[in-house]
């Protein structure tokens, strides 16, 4: 399920931090006020080097602010220089569920020392993520069976076993979480993020979201259009969509990320291949029947299905750089009837480590999240239409996303839509950076929210991969650090080289 998924290269190498302990903590005596919550004062501890750590506590349910409550984790990098201070900077990598608090580690790689100097730079944990009050629906057992059957009904996986899995994990999410599991998605969160705002102090909420986290960027400046300040989404998702069509759509960005790999590797000495772009497709074709035919064996003893192909290959394209070289390698050890570089990729995707442990509950909240804001339909009979239709554009992915969401089919709560029109109408500008090869976030996007929001400036960068900033462009980064800095934007639109 790519969209639900983000890959943050450098916080992939660069962050270290202690690892997080999953649990739940909730309240349920003692009810308290909305102005109880915005009055509570915060508690920060030292959590290595620079960084604090504190919680937040807020409303399971916002509709009955009396009832259960739950904890919200986040962490502080403080600005450097406090003459400078300009506020909070509140940060979001993406997801639904990746921590917050694991990309605000990596403060010192996300944005520029000018911007450490003036802001406090603040990662948190969405609402049922990391120290958030996560829980895990699955066993790593559970898990492993859901990823590898995430795909169509071919690869020796029928209808029936896709379907199995897929109630297996809604009816594991409602065992283990109740009626919580109705406030897990973005509506809510949206709604932690002005909490949060208020509780640390800030007249307006100043805002760095990537992928997934430029949704809920566009939710807030919907819902909360005067508690606005300085925006940049990067890596846009275009909030009107359905998820079908978003679907389609990202099927079509993977395409065109793998003809970008195939273009570069085939013109290289070391490549899986050597032909024209059209052969290279071709090739890629017979794997992927190939693998569907007869699956790869890897150390492990697990065996790699065309659906870990295509998921290896969905990883990897998400960053030109380190994911494309280790494409390539996999992809020649295909040739050889071996999975392991292709489950290498897999594992880093879906956070799964070396003893087949998931530490995390980050496959699952993304589904959950998924499916919480999806209003369309998800049965086996609309998704095997969407995979022909998407497989005339986007061949080698758009079978394998269409059927990804088929768990939605059967969650057992009604979605919950924003409670206003995705239009940031009142709200001040804000920028757009749209990569004009990324493959999970498509371009369109960038420039359909750019058109449909009037406040919205769209910086355009050119180049593969996924999201612009933080990427090594001064012309990205430079526009950026002006705009958190003084509000000012570039005279004109802005397009720059990655």
């Amino acid at each position: 399920m790519p969209l639900s998924k983000r890959r943050v290269a450098l916080v992939a190498v660069l962050v270290m931090v202690a690892s997080t302990v999953y649990f739940l903590r909730s309240y349920s005596g003692g009810g308290w006020s909305f102005s109880d919550y915005k009055n509570q004062k915060l508690t920060w501890i030292a959590c290595g080097g620079r960084f604090m750590c504190t919680d937040v506590t807020v409303p399971v349910n916002y509709g009955q602010p009396g009832g259960e409550r739950m904890q919200l984790s986040l962490v502080k990098y403080p600005a450097t220089n406090q003459k400078k201070r300009l506020g909070s900077l509140l940060v979001n990598p993406g997801g639904p569920g990746a921590s917050g608090v694991e990309y605000g580690y990596a403060a010192e790689y996300i944005v520029s020392k000018k911007i450490l100097e003036s802001y406090d730079l603040v990662g948190f944990d969405p609402r049922g993520v990391g120290g958030s009050s996560a829980k895990r629906c699955l066993s790593n057992s559970e898990t492993d069976r859901l990823v590898e059957a995430n795909g169509p009904p071919v690869d020796g996986l029928d209808l029936s076993i896709l379907e199995k899995n897929s109630k297996m994990l809604a009816t594991r999410c409602e065992e283990k979480l109740g009626n919580r599991l109705k406030f897990l998605g973005s509506v809510d969160v949206v709604r932690d993020m002005d909490l949060m705002r208020q509780v640390l102090g800030d007249e307006k909420l100043n805002y760095l979201g990537k992928s997934y986290g430029t949704y809920l960027g566009l939710v807030y400046m919907s819902m909360y259009p005067k508690n606005v300040g300085r925006f940049v989404l990067d890596g846009v998702v275009d909030p009107n969509l359905s998820a079908n069509e978003l679907n389609k759509a990202q099927a079509v960005g993977f395409e065109i990320a793998l003809d970008s790999f195939l273009t570069d590797c085939i013109t290289k000495k070391d490549c899986f291949f050597k032909g024209t772009l059209n052969d290279a497709r071709a090739e890629i074709t017979k794997l992927q029947n190939q693998v569907s035919e007869k699956a790869l064996s890897s150390a492990d003893g697990r065996v790699a299905t065309g659906s870990i192909l295509v998921l290896a290959m969905v990883a990897s394209l998400y960053d030109s750089e380190t994911g494309w070289p280790a494409l390539n390698k996999a992809l020649k050890d295909v040739y050889k009837g071996k999975g392991d570089r292709l489950f290498d990729l897999v594992n880093g995707y879906v956070v799964r480590d070396k003893k087949g442990h998931y530490p995390s509950n980050e496959n699952e909240i993304a589904y959950i999240v998924n499916c919480i804001d999806r209003t369309d339909d998800a049965s086996p009979e609309r998704l095997a239409q969407d995979a022909k239709r998407f497989e005339r554009f986007a061949p080698h992915f758009g079978p394998y996303i269409a059927w990804s969401t088929l768990p939605c089919h059967y969650w057992p709560y009604e979605p919950v839509r924003p409670p206003v029109e995705l239009n940031g109408k009142g709200s001040p500008e804000f920028i757009v950076v749209g990569t004009t090869r990324d493959p999970a976030t498509p371009y369109a996007w960038a420039t359909e929210v750019t058109a449909r929001f009037p406040s919205a400036f769209l910086i355009t960068a050119d180049g593969d991969g996924h999201t612009g900033h933080g990427r090594g462009s001064t012309c990205v980064d430079g526009a950026v650090d002006t705009f958190f800095l003084s509000g000012a934007l570039p005279a004109r639109p802005l397009r720059c080289t990655l």
